[in-house]
């Protein structure tokens, strides 16, 4: 059976009105395939909020036993991991403070509950901060001072600060389990800009912050406006790198069905991202797959003023290719290459961005930097790394040679597309 119908099938649980007709084809799936779709599960970060579904909605009966008790293992271990990355969080704010350095904190623990309704349902990597570029070097100090180093510090960028890595990651690792590594990145901007795209966003957003608190540990977050507006641009980033977490998109889409109704909060989620048309276009492009993907109904503010951006190519890619994008398997698929025009018109800037889409980078090949005391170590690091590298390349591969006919699907699309928009 194909795993296209799995992953719709738990796509439907998750829409606004969840389907559960179709969860019984998960019964079907043989060994291999449940392991495969719980793969997906975890990569697309939506196991815990499948699971959590099930239990609201009291539909747990509806999944085969041995995939419910494997959520379930997930779930407790991401409370474990939870607890113990909250420890490490008050760590990092009290160092922020002894060094005082005003600092938000972005995405992660502060999302709950507008757009995740309990921390333990998300699954978390790492840190994210936002510092004044003034702050830049006194919060490096801050991390230094809890065991981290960065390669480079940026003022007007983002800096990685990392622990030594000493284990070798593996396809195999539980990435619900206890951190044996930490990262912590720190911003000066809710947006980085690229050789491709620079968008308009307000560099105000420090001033803005909310104190917060979040089981005893105190902390400052963005504003829900500044939140909203960093989610959407931080899944559209992802996406112009061809993968995105599903998750992210499901939080928009809860953050929005929370709010449906408060317009204020719509009007000021317009007036901080501005009349750029670049950033119109964006939102139209996430609101769109939102829609698609979990029948997100977009307040008719938002949809109104995003809508302005929303071009004949775009409503078609959201109609035809959005699906199958969405749900592929990391590292992604290159078919949102075909509307790439319509964030980057400059024809110079789009041909820097489709080489590095084609031809990626090697530091994007790459596990990253282990520490290693002996030869054998080395060697294992080395095999782990081409053992990646081979992986990340078949999938690249099979993804460019699907492109001519996804293309010809693209340019079929189109024509449909005109020619029902010329009929009366």
């Amino acid at each position: 059976m194909s795993d296209r119908r799995a992953k719709l099938a738990i796509l439907s649980a998750l829409r606004h009105q969840p389907d559960f007709s179709v969860l019984s084809l998960l019964s079907s799936l043989n060994a291999n395939e449940r392991r495969a779709l719980l793969h997906w599960l975890d990569q697309s970060g939506l196991a815990l909020n499948f699971l959590h579904r099930l239990r609201q909605c009291d539909a747990t009966s509806l999944v085969p036993d041995d995939l419910r008790v494997a959520l379930e293992q997930r779930l407790a271990n991401n409370a474990d991991r939870l607890r113990d990355m909250l420890e490490e969080f008050h760590r990092l704010t009290d160092s922020f403070h002894d060094h005082r350095v005003a600092a938000a904190t972005l995405k992660g623990f502060t999302l709950v509950p507008d757009f995740c309704e309990a921390p333990y349902l998300r699954h978390q990597t790492d840190f994210d901060f936002l510092v004044d570029p003034k702050s830049v070097a006194a919060a490096a100090e801050a991390f230094q001072s809890c065991g981290y180093s960065s390669g480079s510090l940026s003022e007007s960028g983002e800096s990685c600060f990392t622990t030594p890595l000493h284990h070798i990651p593996s396809e195999e690792d539980d990435i619900y389990s206890l951190q044996r590594h930490r990262q912590a990145d720190l911003h000066t901007s809710i947006w980085e800009d690229t050789p491709w795209l620079k968008v308009n966003v307000p560099n105000d957003c420090l001033q803005h912050a909310e104190p917060a608190i979040l089981h005893s540990v105190r902390f400052h977050s963005l504003s829900l406006e500044d939140k909203f507006l960093m989610q959407v641009l931080h899944l559209f980033r992802h996406s112009f790198r061809s993968w995105i977490r599903l998750s992210w998109l499901l939080e928009i889409a809860r953050c929005v069905q929370v709010h449906q109704h408060e317009t204020h909060l719509w009007r000021r989620v317009i007036g901080r991202a501005g009349e750029d048309r670049l950033t119109k276009c964006i939102f139209a492009f996430v609101l769109g797959l939102a829609n698609r993907l979990f029948d997100c109904r977009v307040p008719p503010t938002l949809l109104s003023w995003s809508s302005q951006a929303s071009s004949p190519p775009m409503r078609t890619w959201l109609d035809h290719f959005s699906l199958d994008w969405a749900i592929a398997d990391w590292p992604g698929s290159l078919n949102n290459l075909f509307f790439a025009s319509e964030f980057i018109p400059d024809r110079k800037r789009r041909l820097v961005y489709l080489k590095s889409r084609l031809l990626p980078k090697k530091g994007r090949m790459s596990i990253g930097a282990v520490a290693t005391g002996d030869a054998a170590s080395s060697w294992n690091v080395n095999a782990a790394h081409l053992r990646y590298v081979a992986g990340r390349s078949t999938a690249h591969l099979k993804s460019l040679l699907c492109l001519p006919w996804q293309h010809l699907r693209w340019w079929k699309a189109l024509m449909l597309a005109r020619t029902e928009g010329m009929e009366p």
